[in-house]
């Protein structure tokens, strides 16, 4: 095992863990290079046909804005923004791969590097992870990812120089073990429970740690200035989706939750500040559409928060369903959604240890990810998003293996019930082979909340 650390006397304490990468594989056998090829091309392939079949679905929504055109485009994944990348690292610049958003992307762009997040929405690459793996219960998201990486599919994750595995789930945990075959990886350890001193400590400590690393990796040093400009990119491009998100809560919405959730998952490789121009730009538009009367969907469609385990690009099977059963999903608590950008940065003094403690708290108090206990800031959450944006129901997707969600589901479903709110669980894999399934109970759902609504009348 190759440690990239400095060295330390034995018996001492290393002041810093080691950035791993395998010498010898530990997981992935020899029988897995057979064909790897032929697995890549028809990974790249069912991909490209995935992504053109729901572009299509989305460009034939009605009343959808001008401005979504830019997020089309660089939704095809396979763009000019991979070429954006290759040349930055032809040119000495280091490309870090995020396995989830607790790795602080201001600190990463403040190192003078480039931020990928590398969740994937793909299902061929689910087969290729089930050969290493077999039926170890790891959710799709997980064993999709991975599959990638074993066919060299996913051009942004072969760009990158370190990957950063935030030990939230065990899935992901495992998953950066696992791809220490490949490539060098960096663990970054999230404590579960938020209380206390020693936990806002060591979390601060963390994340300096991480920026040390990041120095490390790309050689350069973070400075007041760039750290100050990074995160000042970031509370704009906040700022922009805080904008858009807005917009939606009132009576009636401009904006389909289907582009709107593409748009905060274009974050996890596109330009930042590019990003952030254009969803300033289709707020103009959507400002424009709601004061001329043009919104989307019908007055009595029902009004949904989409809830639960990440739905990542271009798998869109649930939130096609819900909209496509005269529903709108106006809002969503999704780790792929709005908790990438659910809270800015507050800082009191622009110090260097002023910042890293403001980014420190903003990746973890805020959160309402399912891997802390307690977690009573989600049902907070959930509450205050059903009254801000007149939620009628709640549907709360949980990919199978995603044990925290599913678990959650069952205290979340209560309080809901509590509140007289209806809530429908949906456990579904990657594949579309319980499309028709899920239609017909969601088509139940809404029907169940048209006639409450109704009887209110």
């Amino acid at each position: 095992m190759k440690i990239f650390s400095k060295k330390t006397r034995a018996g001492s304490i290393k002041t810093d863990r080691e950035v791993v990468k395998s010498e010898g594989r530990k997981y992935i056998s020899e029988r897995l290079e057979l064909n790897l090829d032929v697995q890549k091309q028809k990974q790249i392939d069912d991909a490209k046909n995935m992504i053109a079949r729901q572009l299509d679905r989305l460009k034939g929504l009605p009343k959808r804005a001008k401005g979504m055109a830019y997020f089309d485009e660089t939704a095809t994944f396979f763009n000019k923004r991979v070429g954006e990348l290759y040349n930055f690292k032809n040119q000495g610049g280091k490309v870090v791969g995020t396995l989830c958003v607790f790795a602080p992307a201001e600190l990463i762009l403040a190192a003078g590097a480039q931020n990928i997040r590398l969740c994937s929405g793909f299902h061929e690459p689910v087969f290729s992870a089930n050969e290493l793996l077999g039926e170890v219960g790891l959710c799709p998201l997980v064993r999709s990812v991975l599959g990638t990486k074993i066919a060299s599919s996913n051009p942004y994750l072969e760009l990158c120089d370190l990957l950063v595995a935030p030990t939230t789930c065990d899935g992901k945990m495992k998953l950066g073990e696992i791809l220490t075959d490949y490539a060098p990886v960096l663990m970054l350890n999230v404590p579960r429970v938020k209380e206390g001193f020693i936990t806002h400590k060591s979390w601060i400590e963390e994340i300096k740690f991480f920026g040390r690393k990041l120095e490390s990796l790309t050689g350069n040093k973070i400075t007041v200035k760039s750290l100050r400009e990074s995160i000042a990119k970031y509370q704009r491009a906040q700022n922009a989706w805080h904008k858009l998100t807005t917009l939606r809560t009132g009576a009636r919405a401009p904006i389909w939750g289907r582009d709107a959730l593409m748009i905060a998952q274009l974050t996890a490789y596109e330009d930042i500040t590019r990003w952030t121009i254009y969803v300033e730009r289709l707020n103009v538009e959507l400002e424009s559409m709601l004061k001329a009367g043009n919104f989307i969907g019908n007055p009595d469609d029902p009004r949904i928060l989409l809830a639960g385990s990440p739905i990542i690009w271009p798998n869109w099977k649930i939130p096609n369903i819900i909209e496509e059963s005269n529903a709108v999903i106006v809002a969503d608590e999704l780790c792929s959604g709005h908790r990438l950008f659910y809270d800015p940065i507050v800082i009191d003094e622009y110090t260097m240890n002023d910042m890293y403690r403001a980014i420190g708290e903003r990746y973890l108090y805020p959160c309402t990810c399912p891997c802390f206990s307690p977690n009573n800031e989600r049902c907070d959450l959930l509450m205050n998003k059903i009254r801000n944006y007149k939620i009628d129901g709640v549907v709360f997707h949980v990919l199978k293996g995603c044990h925290l969600n599913s678990i959650e589901s069952t205290r979340i479903d209560l309080m809901l019930r509590n509140n007289n709110i209806p809530m429908l669980k949906i456990e579904s894999e990657y594949d579309e082979g319980d499309v028709e399934q899920i239609r017909t109970r969601v088509e139940a759902f809404l029907e169940i909340i048209r006639v409450r609504k109704e009887m209110k009348a």
